[in-house]
């Protein structure tokens, strides 16, 4: 008999027992220590009363991440992770999970819960389409080994401040991959792009990676939006990611994070830069209840 817990009511080494084991022979590497698995519960914004560990009597067997944030009047809840154990796969572990975090999210008043899966995860996604979830667009990895050059006509100015003043930009796309979003972004960057009359063409938000000696190993965006209609948006890409991925002495990874295809004009134009898709994703969708939420 299988039991559910709280992530509240387990201890760190359980916690992280349950995460290991999940993702053993998973697509990518995805073994933490102690160390890492609690930075990533705090840069992920993970709700310990949110999640969930399937214990098989007191041995930790799989576990469900979940984080949630208001966003305009709606509170959105995110999977940050769902593993299952592989000794307990195909036994109704991952399907427990998934229904228990439901019943959690509408006892708190979410309206919606969002969350991605790996495109070739075809078990998974048969699983969250089983629960209500619904495929909305493809997110996709990108990314460029070499620097390329960027003509910048110099019409336009770019800003920089903190990734966490995003939010407040008219243009800002608060429906997007939670990953994408200004609250993931705590060490980041955003840059704004300015017409003549001042107003916002178009913005990312971005962060550098250095190694121990000060070198840049790599650049990763991870939300980018133009304005819509705009009627040089190549002019105006070539002037954004010119201030992104600027000329260096060295060679650095660029990347682009938890993109959705659906932006199809910056898609176009940076697949014509060689930008080449490493990780592709589904985003889906689940309408959890509607209204006023009252319990959060």
């Amino acid at each position: 008999m299988y039991q559910i817990r709280k992530l509240t009511d387990c201890t760190l080494n359980q916690a992280l027992q349950a995460w290991n084991m999940g993702f053993e022979g998973y697509f990518f590497d995805a073994k933490m220590d102690v160390d890492r698995f609690t930075a990533r519960l705090g840069q992920e914004n993970i709700s310990a009363d949110l999640s969930i560990v399937a214990f098989d009597g007191e041995v930790p067997i799989g576990l469900l991440l979940s984080g949630y944030k208001q966003i305009g009047d709606e509170w959105i809840a995110w999977n940050g992770g769902t593993g299952v154990a592989t000794s307990h796969r195909g036994k109704g572990v991952g399907k427990l999970l998934v229904e228990k975090a439901c019943e959690l999210y509408k006892e708190k008043g979410i309206m919606t819960s969002t969350l991605e899966a790996i495109s070739e995860n075809k078990q998974a996604i048969s699983l969250y389409e089983s629960k209500g979830y619904q495929v909305v667009d493809e997110v996709i990895h990108l990314t460029l080994d070499t620097p390329v050059d960027y003509e910048d006509s110099l019409a336009y100015q770019p800003v920089y401040s903190s990734s966490q003043a995003a939010r407040f930009l008219p243009l800002y796309q608060h429906d997007s991959p939670w990953q994408s979003q200004w609250w993931c972004m705590k060490d980041g960057q955003l840059i704004q792009l300015l017409g003549d009359a001042g107003e916002t063409v178009a913005y990312a938000m971005f962060k550098r990676q250095y190694s121990a000696d000060g070198t840049l190993n790599g650049i990763v965006v991870t939300h980018c939006f133009i304005r819509e209609n705009e009627s040089n948006p190549n002019v105006v890409l070539e002037a954004l990611f010119s201030n992104i991925f600027p000329p260096s002495a060295t060679i650095y990874q660029c990347t682009i994070a938890f993109f959705q295809t659906s932006n199809e004009v910056v898609y176009n134009y940076l697949k014509n830069k060689g930008f080449h898709k490493k990780v592709g994703q589904v985003w889906m969708k689940k309408t959890i209840s509607i209204g006023v939420a009252e319990n959060i």
